[in-house]
């Protein structure tokens, strides 16, 4: 039996294209107004310190978290003068028990005042800024 490819009676008419709708384009992103103080060379020196819990090293830089005080939340990490060490198991510790939370301000403080010791000008006076925070934190 053979076979016929199929053919049309009457040709295709050309027609205009169907009409598309525009791409929407998308609102541009604005920068972050993010003005949280961030230092690489502060969190090096942090992570350089023994865990606050275990005194062992190396260090994990913990930023400070579930204290209420405004600093962490919504997808915001804590200024970098906010963080201190803690090694890998701890720091894990520390996000799996909110109970654990009220060691940090202690923490901080004995971090700070290690920092304080070691750094001068801009990174000295945001330090100084975390621990009068921490004060007023604590005051009220």
């Amino acid at each position: 039996m053979k076979r016929t490819p199929l053919a049309r009676k009457s040709p295709l008419k050309t027609k205009t294209p169907m009409a598309r709708k525009p791409i929407k384009r998308k609102a541009t992103r604005k920068q972050s107004t993010d003005k949280r103080w961030r230092s690489e060379q502060y969190l090096a020196f942090v992570r350089s310190l023994p865990c606050c819990m275990c005194m062992e090293k190396p260090c994990d830089a913990h930023h400070v978290i579930g204290l209420g005080w405004g600093l962490s939340g919504m997808g915001l990490t804590a200024p970098d003068s906010f963080a201190m060490p803690l090694c890998r198991e701890h720091h894990a510790w520390m996000h799996q028990k909110p109970d654990t939370h009220g060691y940090q301000p202690i923490w901080l403080r004995r971090t700070l005042h290690a920092g304080l010791k070691q750094f001068t000008g801009d990174t000295a006076d945001q330090l100084r800024k975390a621990l009068a925070f921490i004060e007023s934190k604590e005051a009220a």
